[in-house]
């Protein structure tokens, strides 16, 4: 019995553990980009970030221990991690971020803008985790790598499309239904919702 409660406590912590696993490996990236200059142990950082991202909500949903706090260190480690990851690649791979700079500068005004938007009209962060968020989770990763692999940058350019139409939906969710928090597919649900509260 015993046993039982202390795993089923341990699964209600797992996943906000690793989103706050992801805001601790933002300042340790900024201090591997920056005082080290390491592209290997940035990268593998942001590796295990990726990780965290895609383990934390997996396992939240699985387990059936979603939360409202663990919405907001998801979005709040998104956020931090993308800032820190931009400022990394500044640091690192200058000569990308000179090539690239208008659409970085598009990822960070993006980021700030949403946050910004959520705390100036609700108090807190936006997220909703659409299905479009969980898009871009999956394919601005391999992106940057592609980008700075110096593969090719159109994947990065439409990954950072997508960015502007994740934040121009929540804005837009946000909109719709002011008082809402937790998890929403899309704009269409929030409209469909909207109505049947009306």
């Amino acid at each position: 019995m015993e046993a039982g409660v202390a795993l089923t406590a341990m699964k209600n912590r797992i996943p906000n553990l690793l989103s706050l696993l992801r805001l601790g490996c933002a300042p340790v990236m900024l201090a591997v980009a920056w005082l080290a200059g390491s592209r290997v142990w940035f990268l593998a950082l942001l590796g295990l970030m990726l990780l965290t991202d895609a383990f934390d909500g997996f396992l939240a949903r699985r387990w059936n221990v979603e939360s409202d706090l663990g919405r907001r260190l998801d979005s709040w480690g998104d956020y931090v991690g993308t800032v820190a990851t931009v400022l990394g690649i500044w640091r690192l791979w200058p000569d990308v971020i000179r090539t690239e700079w208008p659409w970085f500068a598009t990822i960070l005004a993006g980021c700030i803008g949403i946050v910004a938007y959520g705390l100036a009209s609700r108090g807190s962060l936006l997220g909703y985790h659409t299905w479009l968020a969980k898009g871009l989770a999956i394919v601005l990763p391999p992106a940057v790598f592609v980008l700075l692999a110096g593969w090719a940058a159109w994947p990065f350019h439409a990954a950072v499309g997508l960015l502007l139409l994740c934040g121009i939906e929540e804005m837009a969710i946000a909109v719709v239904l002011p008082g809402y928090s937790g998890h929403m597919p899309s704009f269409w649900h929030a409209w469909r919702n909207r109505k049947k509260a009306g």
